[in-house]
């Protein structure tokens, strides 16, 4: 009887522990309340905007913009729109309607938008206005900011390997208008030439568009005929005529801002490059870190470098890349001269 007793007890004693041990036990991981999924921020929106058509295939700082503006999409995955061809008197509606828009960046790809530029800004304290190109100042606002090229060292690099390959002493400039820009570097080519060949001449002409091809390729002819058997040109998609027109006279043609080689292999010496991508993303992190602050951005003569001669010159190369080194270091000292140049 004693022995069922202490059975009995012993039963209760084992139902009680495993009684205890199912309660405070912790449910299974398939019951837990799952975590939501974090949710993605929305990708960062920028607005660009170009006053030419196709500006992939359009002047050099165009392709070099277009190139500095994709590493936004393709390094930081942000959502990007450009409104091409728009005129100069819709350069602010354009600017506005991206800001209506919620876009959080728009930029301005021309020292010939700087007027829109400042009208715009203030009117949107939320979004980010940027310029790409040429300005001494800035809007009278706190959400802008400028990377701005030196296009004065950058004119004197193109002036020095003008004057190094020309036989005739007789440079060709080419611009499409005289925009603050093109007079700042024309001015830079003009003593930057005479710095390596004090009888340097260089003639200046605007053809008064960025588009008309057959206008660009009489202008080339014309200078040319003048003597100019070295030329460079900034004139959009006008460049094409440029090149048609070095082509048939046997002049050779420094590319502007991108490589321009595939365009007319026989008539590209080289390029004098503006690297692009640098600037946009040094924006796109301070963008990221909330660290992009008002203010000027120089890109100086470290961003501009020289494309493939491809054999252009063989036996000239070599020293014309040691003076556009030099220059690069300092060690050529080039006085900066306003020409007028309308």
């Amino acid at each position: 009887m004693r022995k069922r007793h202490f059975s009995f007890i012993a039963l209760l004693l084992v139902l009680g522990l495993f009684t205890v041990m199912v309660l405070g036990c912790p449910a299974p991981a398939d019951d837990a309340v799952a975590e939501p999924d974090p949710v993605e921020p929305d990708p960062v929106r920028v607005g660009a905007i170009y006053s030419i058509p196709d500006p992939a295939r359009g002047g050099g700082w165009d392709r070099a913009q277009y190139a500095g503006l994709k590493t936004l999409e393709t390094e930081f995955g942000w959502e990007l729109s450009i409104a091409e061809a728009v005129e100069f008197p819709k350069l602010a509606e354009t600017a506005a309607e991206f800001a209506e828009r919620g876009f959080d960046i728009v930029i301005f790809t021309s020292s010939a938008h700087v007027d829109a530029w400042k009208e715009v800004a203030p009117q949107y304290p939320d979004t980010w206005f940027l310029l790409m190109s040429v300005t001494e100042t800035l809007p009278e606002s706190d959400n802008v900011a400028a990377w701005v090229p030196d296009m004065y060292v950058y004119g004197t690099m193109v002036g020095a390997l003008a004057a190094m390959a020309s036989e005739t002493g007789t440079i060709g400039a080419i611009g499409g208008m005289p925009i603050p820009a093109l007079k700042l570097m024309y001015s830079g080519i003009i003593e930057g030439a005479k710095a390596i060949n004090p009888d340097s001449e260089v003639l200046v002409d605007w053809v008064g568009d960025w588009v008309d091809v057959p206008k660009h390729s009489e202008v080339t002819r014309l200078q040319i005929e003048r003597g100019a058997d070295v030329i460079f040109a900034v004139t959009g998609p006008g460049t094409k005529g440029v090149l048609d027109g070095a082509e048939a006279g046997n002049a050779l043609v420094i590319g502007y801002a991108a490589d321009w080689y595939d365009d007319a292999p026989g008539a590209i010496l080289t390029s004098v490059l503006v690297d692009t991508p640098p600037m946009y993303r040094e924006l796109a992190e301070a963008f990221n870190a909330g660290t992009l602050t008002k203010g000027i951005n120089q890109l100086t003569a470290v961003n501009f470098t020289l494309a493939d001669f491809r054999g252009k010159l063989p036996d000239a190369e070599a020293q014309i890349k040691e003076t556009i080194a030099k220059i690069q270091r300092g060690e050529i000292q080039i006085p900066r001269v306003m020409h007028e140049l309308e």
